[in-house]
């Protein structure tokens, strides 16, 4: 019990001790810079410092690599403001240019947001890091080239830019995040990288009140998963390829896309999610494997008079879901073949004829390379010549019909005929 007195009186009297001295701080200073032009954070410890607002009045803002002394290494304009609709530039509505030291490393949370009149970002290589809602809300802003260090488009980091018309993705882009491109609404189209591999929720779709401008997309087959409300209420989007790297569209992927007529969906998916094409009430033709799961408890496609839905006849789920959704089915199956003949230079192929078709496609694959369209044609027979011996050599055939539109649709691809001559 003694002992246990001796200790609680030998620790008061080390707080006693520790209160009587000023406390001390190793992490940054927040303080203003002696010509008064920014608010920084300050580590003296590193000599280096965190820009966190810009207090001047330059249209063409230059930031640069050193305040008072001190190494600048990160911008954090969007420090505390608590909200991408503001930011802690003095006259962020007069700034149009900004030009970026190559010391900083670091680029935080919407730093450059809500600059309404902002129409051109250097970024140097030095950059690696980027903060979400970068550019949010920056509606001058017309072009940008995504730095070579950014893998990943943050979370909003064009949202509500309704100038932006033009934007160059580099190949090692692999992810688009949440509302990247949400309110959009001059981007008409975007290259998206062959490496990409997921796009995020509402990554085209409805920022605040605006919408997106698309009108055509064609989605790398490298995509894996799509987000909810990917390409909702882009109201001028008419194309749109699907990857055949997924296998579900998300719940209100395609919502209120009333320029949409046409979509074919990739054999390789299984599951149409919730509300995916509510709204679509222009679309005319949809194409899919007959065995696709489709939402029916918030009707995934909307039924409308003009709609078909065209499958394969092999399985009814397709079917049976039209039947109860009171919209128009009809089979649509490639080609069977007849006959196929090879001599020592060519080959011949030939089909048998689907009821309705208005055409059929060819495709042939040389070797290691790639499919590649060869003859569109009426008739049902094709002959390839020039083949080589030695050379492995593969065909397929896919049938061709128009809506009451004039819209062209395309089925799936027959079996695959493969043939090979030995040297």
């Amino acid at each position: 019990m003694k002992r246990t007195k001796k200790l609680l009186s030998v620790l008061l009297i080390c707080m006693v001790a520790i209160m009587a001295f000023p406390a001390v701080s190793y992490g940054a200073t927040k303080v203003n810079s002696a010509d008064g032009n920014w608010t920084i954070l300050a580590d003296y410890n590193k000599d280096t410092c965190t820009v966190i607002a810009y207090n001047g009045s330059d249209a063409n803002l230059v930031i640069p690599s050193k305040i008072d002394g001190l190494k600048v290494t990160e911008l954090y304009f969007g420090y505390q403001v608590g909200s991408p609709d503001s930011n802690r530039c003095a006259n962020r509505n007069a700034i149009v240019t900004i030009q970026i030291p190559n010391t900083v490393t670091s680029i935080k949370y919407a730093s450059f947001a809500n600059l309404p009149n902002l129409k051109s970002v250097k970024i140097p290589t030095s950059v690696k890091t980027f903060g979400t809602d970068l550019f949010a809300g920056c509606t001058s802003l017309e072009s940008f080239t995504i730095p070579a260090a950014m893998k990943e488009l943050p979370n909003g980091i064009f949202g509500g830019c309704t100038s932006l018309s033009k934007v160059t993705i580099h190949s090692k882009v692999t992810a688009l995040k949440d509302s990247a491109f949400a309110g959009c609404t001059s981007l008409k189209s975007v290259k998206l990288p062959s490496g990409l591999k997921t796009i995020g929720y509402n990554c085209f779709g409805t920022y605040y009140t605006d919408k997106c401008g698309l009108e055509s997309i064609s989605i790398p087959n490298t995509v894996t998963s799509m987000g909810y409300y990917t390409f909702s209420n882009c109201e001028n989007l008419t194309s749109v390829k699907l990857s055949t790297g997924c296998k579900l569209i998300p719940m209100r992927a395609f919502i209120d896309c009333t320029s949409l007529r046409t979509i074919t969906i990739p054999s390789a998916y299984t599951e149409i999610s919730h509300q995916a094409f509510e709204g679509c009430t222009n679309l005319t033709t949809v194409v899919c494997r007959s065995d696709l799961d489709i939402a029916s408890l918030y009707t995934a496609i909307e039924p409308t008079a003009i709609l078909t839905i065209y499958s394969p006849s092999s399985a009814a789920k397709v079917k049976s879901y039209c039947k109860s959704k009171g919209i128009r089915w009809k089979s649509l199956n490639p080609p069977a073949w007849v006959s196929k003949k090879r001599t020592t230079s060519a080959a011949t192929l030939k089909w048998k004829a689907v009821s309705g078709a208005t055409g059929y496609k060819v495709y042939k694959k040389t070797g290691t390379g790639s499919y590649k369209l060869v003859k569109t044609t009426t008739g049902t027979s094709y002959k390839a010549t020039g083949l080589k011996k030695g050379t492995t050599y593969r065909f397929y055939v896919t049938t061709l019909k128009k809506d009451a539109l004039g819209q062209t649709i395309e089925s799936k691809s027959s079996t695959v005929y493969k043939t090979y001559l030995k040297k």
